[in-house]
């Protein structure tokens, strides 16, 4: 018996990639799609020019909205690259969307950046972007600390912190930014200084940016005031103490560090069981395991993952003795 022959039908045509031009006219449009805001990953050279001439067209809130919602897409799909966009918005007449920007690129480590954070935290007129900028500059502190910068490079990175941390034109938040920022050059004498000069504040913020910068110093002349600290009444000054103890890593620190392992507050509880992570050995295994079953399921992700750092520095410990 004949059979039929199975009808066949055109295949559409592939729908065009969506090119720059073409985020460019959404954004003009108001409310661009993340399809067409993808349209900017990854620009050439020619494309941020053209990007360049385009942006300061678009309405101030507009830029603003563009650009969290490019941060939202590139947290979302690392393949998403919005670096050159980035870059254009760190000119940008808007504060905010400068603020934006240096935030956006907390990941990228292209040594330009050193340049121009550098000159924001020395020029703007924005005391919120020159903090951002020397937050910013952080992550270049302690890239030189892993000697993966060129020694001119280390020298802006450093000057340029140190001016800002250490001068008193520099508001409080901008100069707290810095502190901790260049306290992972921790055993210099001046850093040790302005850390002590810090912590005496009646600011309870510029108290709590000291902790952080005692324990990203790495220094363990404060373990004792870490320690003390961590009994604090003040619940900002016991989470930056809870950090800074696992940065420090002493196992002089894990007694007092358990005692934060139940407080009511989330973050503070969080920030303890990852320290015990960090500072590892038998007792920290102790406290984490007793955990496992006694713990809100809120937190059972992390005491898994610090049980496992915990228990993976006795094995190198073990190894190397």
């Amino acid at each position: 018996m004949d059979t039929m022959p199975t009808p066949t039908f055109p295949e559409r045509p592939a729908k065009p990639a969506l090119t720059p031009a073409d985020a460019f006219a959404a954004i003009g449009r108001g409310k661009p799609t993340a399809t067409e805001l993808a349209a900017l990953s990854d620009l050439s050279r020619a494309g941020a020019r053209e990007f360049a001439s385009v942006w300061p067209r678009f309405p101030e809130e507009s830029r603003h909205s563009v650009l969290r919602r490019l941060a939202e897409l590139a947290e979302t799909n690392v393949e998403h690259l919005f670096g050159r966009v980035y870059r254009v918005a760190l000119s940008d007449v808007s504060p905010v969307a400068r603020q934006l920007a240096i935030s956006a690129l907390w990941e990228d480590e292209g040594s330009d950046l050193i340049e121009l954070f550098a000159t924001l935290l020395e020029s703007d007129p924005s005391p919120d972007v020159r903090a951002e900028s020397a937050a910013a500059l952080g992550r270049f502190a302690e890239l030189a600390t892993y000697e993966s910068l060129n020694s001119h490079e280390v020298g802006r990175v450093k000057q340029t912190l140190y001016a800002a941390a250490f001068t008193d034109d520099q508001p409080d938040h901008v100069r707290r930014r810095a502190l901790e920022s260049i306290s992972i050059f921790g055993d210099l004498v001046e850093t040790q200084s302005l850390i002590s000069e810090f912590f005496d504040s009646d600011d309870t913020a510029t108290k709590a940016s000291a902790i952080f910068a005692m324990g990203r110093s790495l220094n363990r002349r404060w373990l004792p005031t870490v320690i003390a600290e961590l009994g604090s009444d003040d619940s900002e000054i016991r989470y930056e103490a809870a950090r800074a103890a696992g940065e420090l890593g002493h196992v002089d620190a894990v007694e007092a560090v358990s005692g934060l392992v139940r407080d009511p507050d989330p973050e503070i509880r969080h920030a303890a069981i990852i320290s015990l992570g960090k500072m590892g050995g038998p007792g920290a295994v102790r406290i984490l395991r007793a955990l496992v079953d006694a713990s809100p399921e809120a937190d059972a992700e992390i005491i898994e993952d610090a049980l496992a750092e915990a228990s993976l520095g006795g094995d190198m410990i073990r190894a190397q003795s």
